[in-house]
């Protein structure tokens, strides 16, 4: 009997230990969302582009590789040392990859929140011709993202950022969007970052609403 409770628990941590074991896929995203998270270096970001381009790939049916291979797009397109054209080339293939994302996970908040960060880039590589154009837009994306998840502290964060240039642009008050930088800084605070790595979903964004909360005291 002894022996048999000793093959049995044998078995069970077996299992236990096979299922806490990340597959070849989770393995390589997450060490390329690392990487990609932590550089500001162009090289770096167009090989982490490139690397999980690669892992597109292989798994065709997830979103997030495409997700993360648009961000880094997008972080390129945000580069100061870029010239516009070259802003736009890097951010017109973001979006391209966005919409491919968005097209295997719909009305996902992430996707949706990372559509209207490209439209932002792409504001930022030209305010003044492209403030009219792109303003609404950009709003407009980041409005129907809260519209899905009205607590995603990335979609929060990117409306607090819209807000507080409008506002500075008008010449009116930071409230609504300080409203909107602390909400998102509230719910960064409170997250499990370690169980939401381990899902491979988005964790950036923490840094930028902790400045604006500070910008906003």
């Amino acid at each position: 009997m002894k022996k048999l409770q000793i093959i049995l628990t044998f078995m069970l941590l077996t299992t236990f230990t096979a299922i806490a074991q990340d597959t070849p896929y989770q393995k390589a995203m997450k060490k390329e969302i690392a990487k990609l998270i932590e550089t500001d270096s162009l090289p770096q970001l167009q090989q982490s582009a490139n690397a999980f381009a690669r892992i597109t790939e292989l798994n065709p049916t997830e979103w997030q590789p495409l997700y993360y291979q648009s961000l880094a797009y997008t972080f390129q397109g945000l580069n100061k040392t870029l010239t516009i054209d070259k802003k736009d080339e890097a951010l017109a293939r973001a979006e391209e990859l966005a919409k491919k994302a968005d097209a295997i996970s719909p009305n996902n908040v992430e996707i949706v929140t990372l559509q209207g960060f490209v439209t932002m880039a792409k504001l930022s590589a030209d305010p003044a011709g492209r403030g009219q154009s792109l303003s609404g837009l950009a709003m407009q994306t980041f409005g129907r993202a809260l519209g899905i998840d009205n607590k995603n502290p990335r979609a929060l964060v990117m409306m607090a950022q819209m807000e507080y240039g409008m506002a500075k642009f008008f010449g009116s008050g930071t409230e609504k969007a300080c409203g909107f930088a602390q909400q998102s800084a509230t719910i960064f605070a409170g997250q499990d970052e370690a169980a939401l790595k381990a899902a491979i979903l988005p964790t950036w964004g923490k840094k930028l609403a902790d400045g604006m909360v500070k910008n906003c005291k």
